[in-house]
């Protein structure tokens, strides 16, 4: 805890994490400044975030202050401000995709604007070579700290999930989607393609839902019969997805000349219904999403009683800084009286309703 008493600065101590025997990482705030107004004004926060490591600011952090202050990104130089904050006490939380996150606690007084500056130090986990889980999924859920690895990265995971989150309510988007459909027959032979586009919007809220992974079209996907919830990146911020299924550290693993951090789920036994199996493949430096698998799991249990498999992969792009969207998908589906589709979609257009976020 900081508190200001004058405007001197006041100390503080690093402060370590141990992840595993084998990998850590620190945190470290840096003394904090309070500056006093040359007259009394209505109290308010302002502040840097910085890497500990170079002392270059780390634009589009999220930073949020407890209780009931929201949350925010730091604009490209790093820099957040909360204006009219009441006197207090607070909790300033902050996040770096790539970065170890900090929770400190500051006091903001009633005749000063206080300033601060934190240093993230950039997160360091040691990874185990490809590994395949065995076990069933019968303990789902969020991960606990017995492996401090796999709760890190799915840390991580999750912290993309976030970002998703709030650039979709901070700068609310559309996005158009070309997609392309053909059939291949049990020779081999290969329909012509049927090409559309659709237009979609980061309003467009139909989170994953158990039994609903297969069900009738909606929204902007019109009539077309029957649609296929496949793996997005909201879907590691859904509590009820968290919740469903089980995680599992595979290790660092290659898509495409790629080395990244492969983190595999399944759903957990007790769901009956037709779910979803994959991985998500994460950037091991940056820890940015970069791919997900999704395989669809008892496919006979769904309202497609004539699908023997679907397998789908898709590629995700950022479209800000540290927070990615669906650029390509990838789906082979499979039937037990036909031959195979091939499902392809790719991004093509990204417009921003007002203006764009900070590069």
């Amino acid at each position: 805890m900081a508190d200001a008493t004058d405007s001197k600065s006041v100390g503080g101590n690093p402060m370590r994490v141990r992840l595993s025997p084998r990998a850590s990482a620190m945190m470290l705030l840096i003394p904090l400044l309070y500056a006093q107004l040359a007259t009394a004004q209505q109290p308010s926060l302002r502040g840097t975030v910085v890497s500990a490591e170079s002392g270059e600011p780390l634009g589009f952090s999220i930073v949020s202050l407890r209780p009931n202050l929201g949350r925010q990104f730091t604009d490209s130089t790093g820099v957040f401000a909360f204006a009219g904050t009441a006197a207090g006490r607070y909790v300033l939380s902050v996040r770096q995709i790539g970065y170890t996150p900090l929770d400190t606690q500051i006091v903001v007084r009633g005749d000063s604007t206080t300033i601060v500056r934190v240093a993230l130090r950039h997160l360091a986990i040691e990874l185990p070579p490809v590994t395949v889980a065995g076990s069933q999924c019968i303990n789902p859920g969020r991960p606990d700290s017995s492996d401090a690895a796999l709760l890190a990265v799915f840390d991580q995971l999750q912290e993309n999930a976030r970002r998703f989150e709030l650039l979709a309510d901070s700068y609310p988007f559309e996005y158009t989607v070309e997609l392309s459909d053909r059939n291949v027959s049990q020779r081999g032979d290969t329909g012509r393609p049927v090409v559309r586009r659709l237009r979609l919007s980061s309003t467009d809220d139909h989170p994953y839902a158990v039994g609903n992974v297969v069900e009738p079209s909606w929204g902007p996907w019109g009539n077309s019969a029957t649609v296929i919830h496949t793996t997005d990146l909201p879907d590691f911020g859904n509590p009820s997805f968290v919740e469903n299924h089980c995680f599992h550290l595979a290790g660092r693993d290659t898509i495409a000349g790629e080395t990244l951090v492969r983190i595999d789920f399944e759903p957990a036994t007790h769901i009956w219904s037709a779910d979803m199996a994959g991985a998500a493949y994460l950037d091991w430096i940056t820890y940015e999403l970069r791919y997900a698998e999704t395989s669809l799991t008892r496919p006979e249990r769904s309202e497609m009683p004539d699908v023997r498999g679907v397998n789908v992969r898709t590629r995700f792009r950022n479209i800000a800084p540290g927070v990615p969207l669906q650029d390509s998908l990838s789906a082979i589906w499979t039937y037990r009286s036909r031959g195979k589709r091939v499902e392809t979609q790719r991004t093509v257009e990204v417009r921003f309703r007002r203006q764009p976020p900070p590069q």
